[in-house]
């Protein structure tokens, strides 16, 4: 039995197989997860089945939580049938800051991944532009 929160990473394409690959590089490696790729020639009552066995192998005694790509997009409205299980949150969006911050936050308590997941979205945005360079001092880490 894990002691993690149960994690399926559902994106069109290889995005969620790449993503947790690279958080891997930071984080370590990581158990009670998956990933599901989704393409254009897939046929949708077959990605539902696959999801739904995903989960059904992962340990979700701590709760489940669902990350995917876009708003509207197929993996999305597929993870939602996943809402019908109690300690389950879909989440759109997904990103490496995002990704970090649960990956480090999946032994804690389902109640708080919710806003772990806000505040790793909100915090991992950043914009610059050559604008931001006025004024700055030489450093190593201002870009």
């Amino acid at each position: 039995m894990s002691d993690t929160i149960g994690l399926l990473i559902m994106t069109h394409g290889d995005f969620g197989k790449a993503a947790i690959e690279s958080a891997e590089l930071i984080v370590g490696k990581q158990e009670n997860y998956d990933t599901m790729s989704v393409f254009v020639v897939d046929q949708v009552d077959d990605l539902k089945q696959e999801m739904f066995d995903k989960a059904d192998q992962l340990a979700t005694t701590k709760g489940l939580l669902v990350l995917t790509d876009i708003v509207g997009g197929t993996p999305i409205n597929l993870a939602s049938y996943l809402l019908e299980r109690e300690n389950t949150i879909v989440a759109s969006g997904v990103n490496l800051p995002m990704l970090l911050e649960v990956l480090m936050a999946r032994t804690g308590d389902f109640a708080t991944i919710e806003e772990t997941l806000r505040s790793a979205y909100a915090q991992g945005l950043t914009v610059r532009t050559n604008a931001d360079l006025e004024g700055e001092e030489d450093d190593e880490y201002s870009l």
